[in-house]
């Protein structure tokens, strides 16, 4: 018997459709990005497609190329990520901290999010402009007597896009961290102050630890949207000078649609989203252990 007597029917086969849907848009690709990965293909060259079995995931293993780009995402998400964090939160603390008009806390808020609703391809042109080496930065430090910076240089060149991430990115934290703060029961802060707890002893004790898994949330949220980082590296270096700005996510690009070669990136790509996940999931353990 394929249901049990007294379950309703309908609702399952009002179900049906939505999860065939489901099926259709997310499991198919993931499905399809299996079977090619297994596979030596160029569609450029032929749409014959040869069986190569596990090849493809022990090559891109001993690949210097991704191994290397790997090490530039570890900078660019921990560092990165962690600066958006901190500054999100300081930031946070202060508007509700220091600022006592509502009307202007709810407009410095507005102003500070403001970067995470440009689009990303506006934001890298925009800094594209700035951080050349006549930009407009450089032009203000030569005016302030200082030498000028190479921003785009091989050396500088992937801080540099860090540095812009992190301008248009802590929002999000930020964002987070509010809400976060202002949750915090005023009885609680008030029973603290009465019993003359000082503020850093508030801060540490109630605050922070209230704040405490809505802050990993906003790491976790961008550290998966940091790991997929493509737009700026596309538009503000092309992951130059050489590859100093070269991610994963750009290596797996040029693979897949520069030099065709789509069976090794697919490997690649379910690589990559495995470290992700597992790094996502040791990180929230470690989170809730904490």
């Amino acid at each position: 018997m394929l249901f049990p007597k007294r379950m309703p029917k309908r609702p399952l086969y009002l179900i049906i459709p939505p999860q065939l849907l489901v099926l259709a848009i997310v499991i198919f690709p993931l499905l399809w990005a299996i079977y090619i990965s297994f596979h030596s293909w160029n569609p450029t060259i032929s749409p014959e497609r040869r069986f190569v079995g596990i090849a493809n995931y022990i090559a891109v293993l001993k690949d210097e190329r991704f191994l290397a780009s790997l090490g530039r995402m570890l900078y660019y998400s921990g560092v990165g990520v962690t600066i958006q964090l901190v500054l999100g939160t300081l930031i946070a603390l202060a508007l509700v901290e220091y600022i006592r008009s509502e009307r202007l806390r709810t407009f410095a808020l507005v102003v500070f999010l403001l970067p995470m609703m440009m689009a990303e391809a506006v934001v890298a042109q925009m800094w594209t402009l700035l951080v050349t080496d006549t930009g407009t930065i450089n032009n203000i430090l030569v005016w302030l007597g200082f030498s000028p910076i190479g921003w785009r240089t091989q050396k500088l060149a992937l801080t540099t896009l860090m540095i812009v991430d992190i301008w248009q990115w802590t929002s999000l934290p930020l964002l987070i961290a509010y809400a976060a703060r202002i949750s915090v029961p005023e009885r609680l802060l008030e029973s603290a102050r009465l019993d003359g707890a000082s503020k850093f002893l508030i801060l540490r004790k109630i605050i922070l630890p209230y704040m405490r898994v809505p802050l990993a949330i906003a790491f976790l949220l961008r550290f998966m949207d940091s790991y997929k980082f493509l737009d700026k590296v596309f538009i503000m270096t092309y992951g130059g000078p050489g590859t100093a700005t070269e991610l994963p996510t750009f290596y797996l690009y040029q693979t897949a649609f520069s030099y065709f070669n789509v069976g090794y990136a697919a490997s690649m790509s379910w690589i990559f989203g495995i470290m992700a996940v597992v790094a996502m999931l040791i990180f929230w353990r470690l989170t809730k252990r904490a």
